[in-house]
């Protein structure tokens, strides 16, 4: 069967670094580790320096990237010229999948923010991975469902939103699931500017909100954290 283990294949410790990190990944998260082995004999190493670009909107979509160390940003640009910041992905997430699956040109751009380690596997060899292995292909349905589901949030928090709310309403959605359950979101430390371009707003517009929610208790930015207390 596809999804037996066969014989362990012995793994360097750089390969031993990157099953680390895609461990915490929802497609491979307690799963048996040779779903992690047989993904990384499929691809190869990559590395950017922060400010290259890793994927541009409306080009061929030909690989998909795991990211081992580093973050990234997807974005879009107005007509003239104004970024709009989709998300931020971080260590052990993936990006560029969408074009494998619908054969679409890529619909954003992703830029690295930080010096980034990638594993980079090509389209044909991906796909022939998920045929492969139904237990990771199952999970990368549930994976585009919440991708899906995610977008929808963040629509219906642009709407229907103030500005407070929108700045609350992305770190919780920036925390997924680690973080709302004791009422206590905490986030790696974005800038205004980042946080701006992904609700729709302006800097000092930002700036002044995020003033008022730590002056009235709702937040507290440290050195490298934010953390929202969203049941005051």
């Amino acid at each position: 069967m596809a999804d037996m283990q066969g014989k362990e294949k012995e793994l360097s410790v750089a390969d031993r670094q990157v099953e680390q990190v895609l461990s915490s990944n929802p497609l491979f998260s307690s799963l048996e580790g040779f779903y992690i082995k047989d993904l990384i004999g499929k691809g190869e190493r990559r590395v950017f320096s922060a400010g290259s670009q890793i994927i541009s909107e409306g080009e061929s979509g030909e690989e998909v990237f795991f990211i081992i160390s580093g973050k990234v940003k997807v974005t879009l640009y107005g007509e003239e010229g104004r970024e709009i910041v989709l998300s931020i992905l971080r260590q052990g997430d993936m990006v560029g999948e969408m074009s494998i699956i619908d054969d679409l040109p890529r619909s954003a751009n992703v830029e690295a923010i930080e010096d980034l380690d990638c594993l980079v596997i090509g389209k044909q060899a991906f796909l022939n991975y998920l045929s492969k292995h139904h237990r990771v292909y199952i999970r990368f349905l549930a994976y585009l469902t919440g991708r899906l589901r995610e977008a929808t949030r963040k629509i219906g928090g642009l709407a229907l939103l103030d500005v407070c709310g929108r700045i609350a309403h992305t770190l919780i959605g920036m925390a997924g699931k680690k973080g709302t359950a004791s009422g206590v979101v905490a986030v790696d430390r974005i800038t205004h500017e980042e946080i701006a371009a992904m609700i729709g707003s302006s800097r000092e517009v930002v700036s002044r909100a995020l003033k008022k929610m730590a002056h009235e208790g709702y937040i507290k930015i440290e050195k490298d954290k934010m953390i929202l207390y969203i049941e005051q």
